[in-house]
Parts: structure tokens; sequence; C-alpha cells
């Protein structure tokens, strides 16, 4: 997957969130995102694989992508 495309469409997602902040509360929005790719995940995984003896793998996968990528942001905010 090319980084720009990638940051590109992730950027989409943060002006929809910026978007609706105008209404809704960040800690509901953060809520929202993290059951929205929860769900969408969890499509993806069934779509792609289906096979629920990976369904451990698969979280761990995902937990540990979102861990590594939290870390990367927290620590872009903290030095800025």
């Amino acid at each position: 997957m090319q980084e720009d495309v990638f940051h590109e469409v992730s950027d989409e997602f943060i002006n929809l969130a910026n978007d609706l902040s105008e209404d809704w509360a960040e800690p509901m929005l953060s809520a929202a995102i993290l059951h929205a790719a929860a769900r969408y995940n969890a499509f993806h995984f069934n779509n792609t694989d289906g096979d629920f003896d990976n369904e451990n793998a698969a979280i761990e996968y995902y937990c540990e992508q979102y861990r590594q990528m939290l870390k990367e942001n927290l620590s872009q905010i903290k030095n800025q």
C-alpha cells in the first residue's frame, strides 16, 4: 500500500470526524470511531479469511496495529 494514499484515506476519516465534532462530543466520536473500526475489521476478516479458528490471531494483529499507530501519533503530537 502506498503511504501517501493510505494517509489520504485516513485524512478523509479525520475530516469526517472533525465535521461531526460540530454536533457531537469528542469522547463519543472517539468511541464511535473505535466501534466503526472494530465492525469494519470484523467484516474484513470475515470476507478475507473467514476461518474463526484464526480469530485470536486476527484480534492480536488488529490490536498490535492499533497500538503501533497510536504510539506513533502520540509521539508526533508530543514532539510538535
